[in-house]
């Protein structure tokens, strides 16, 4: 069966840092072509508290950032994660730069500017490594998992599919676990804003019986987080 990395990679996110004001727009809005969601940074500290609290899936950085530049997070993120695909992107060329990005664990390092092939070719050869380590699937509890490409939740007995609605909301919470996810931002994501009272309530309260109720927390008046067990 042949494997659409293209359509694996629309449900991806990505974490790009990048210091240079246009540049960092020119490329996250080629970016957002291709994942489900692009985070951005402009610094190597906005990087990694990025990394830190979102779950993601690529990540690109740029070489020399202020405050801790691309390799130095490359080697934080790889402490953290050993598989993760890391991209390094610089306009310089120099040997020993490339072999330190190299002992950092960065899987590919591109020379700026890069144009819009490179660089879709380097995201898809991610998406393979991805698939090749298993990343596309997320524990939400013991015995439960969650599976990105497939929406499906499953547990060792079967696996039952979400609606679209549902894994809008549960990728979202699985985007940041362990942090609150306001109501408003919900509804915008997963409703364009326009939601009847109970909607939102009504979504948790269906999902809930496809995964344990205590991995979706309720902040009363305020939204939702993922807990993990």
């Amino acid at each position: 069966m042949t494997i659409d990395k293209k359509s694996i990679l629309k449900t991806l996110t990505i974490l790009y840092a990048e210091d240079d004001p246009l540049t960092r727009e020119n490329i996250t809005k080629t970016l957002e072509l291709f994942a489900h969601k692009v985070f951005c940074a402009k610094n190597g500290s906005e990087a990694l508290e990025l990394f830190n609290t979102n779950q993601i899936h690529i990540v690109i950085l740029d070489y020399i950032m202020p405050i801790i530049d691309g390799n130095s997070v490359a080697t934080l993120i790889r402490e953290k994660n050993s598989k993760i695909p890391i991209l390094m992107l610089s306009s310089h060329t120099e040997k020993e730069k490339l072999l330190c990005a190299i002992k950092s664990g960065v899987t590919e390092y591109l020379e700026k500017p890069i144009d819009f092939e490179t660089l879709l070719s380097s995201l898809l050869e991610a998406v393979g490594k991805i698939i090749d380590s298993g990343r596309l699937t997320t524990r939400l509890c013991e015995n439960v998992t969650y599976h990105f490409v497939q929406k499906m939740i499953c547990t060792q007995e079967s696996c039952e599919r979400v609606t679209k609605h549902e894994y809008l909301f549960l990728e979202l919470l699985l985007n940041r676990p362990m942090s609150l996810v306001h109501k408003e931002e919900i509804e915008n994501e997963i409703f364009d804003g326009e939601v009847e009272a109970n909607s939102l309530r009504n979504l948790v309260y269906r999902l809930r019986k496809k995964i344990p109720a205590d991995v979706i927390v309720t902040i009363k008046d305020l939204g939702y987080m993922f807990r993990p067990l």
